[in-house]
C-alpha cells in the first residue's frame, strides 16, 4: 500500500460477540480496492492507531477526574494545560502518518464525555502556551480563556 496516501480513520463503538463495548478504528471500504492494498500493513497500523487513541482517552479521563477532585485552583490550570498537551501531542505524533481521525473532537466528546468547547479551549491553551513554565498557576483557566476568546464571560459571572 502506498504508505504516503492519507487514510481517514473513524473511531467507532462496537460490541464484541459477548456484548462488551469497545472502540475500534475503521476505514473507508474503498481502500481495500486499491491495487497496492497491503492488508497486513493496514491491520498492524490500525492496531497501533487504536492503541494510541485508547491511551489518549485513558489519560484524558484521568485528567478530568483529577480536575473534578482538585480543590487547589493553582493546580487546576496546569491540569487544563495538560489536557491540551495530550491532545496536541497525539495530533503531532500522528502528523505525517497515513492514518488520521476524520473528526478527533467529535470522537473525544463521545469517548471522554466532555464538551467540544472545552476540548478546543484546552488545545488552544496548550498551543498558545507551549511551555508549561510560562503558565501562571495563580491565574484561573477562565482568565486564560478570556485572553484568547474575545468576549468570553465565565458562567459564574453571567447574569441569570
Amino acid at each position: 500500500m502506498a504508505k504516503k496516501m492519507p487514510i481517514p480513520i473513524q473511531i467507532k463503538r462496537v460490541r464484541d460477540p459477548n456484548g462488551k463495548e469497545a472502540l475500534k478504528a475503521t476505514m473507508p471500504i474503498n481502500i481495500i480496492f486499491k491495487k497496492v492494498f497491503d492488508a497486513k500493513w493496514l491491520e498492524e497500523e490500525l492496531i497501533k492507531f487504536e492503541n494510541k487513541y485508547l491511551y489518549l482517552i485513558t489519560c484524558l479521563k484521568a485528567l478530568f477526574e483529577s480536575l473534578h477532585s482538585e480543590p487547589m485552583k493553582e493546580r487546576r490550570v496546569l491540569l487544563y494545560w495538560e489536557v491540551g498537551n495530550k491532545i496536541v501531542n497525539f495530533l503531532e505524533e500522528n502528523k505525517g502518518t497515513p492514518l488520521f481521525i476524520e473528526n478527533l473532537t467529535k470522537s473525544l466528546v463521545r469517548d471522554v464525555g466532555i464538551s467540544a468547547k472545552i476540548i478546543k479551549r484546552c488545545k488552544r491553551f496548550r498551543i498558545l502556551y507551549p511551555d508549561v513554565t510560562r503558565v501562571d498557576s495563580s491565574r484561573s483557566f477562565n482568565s486564560y480563556v478570556a485572553t484568547f476568546e474575545v468576549g468570553y464571560i465565565p458562567d459564574k459571572k453571567k447574569k441569570k
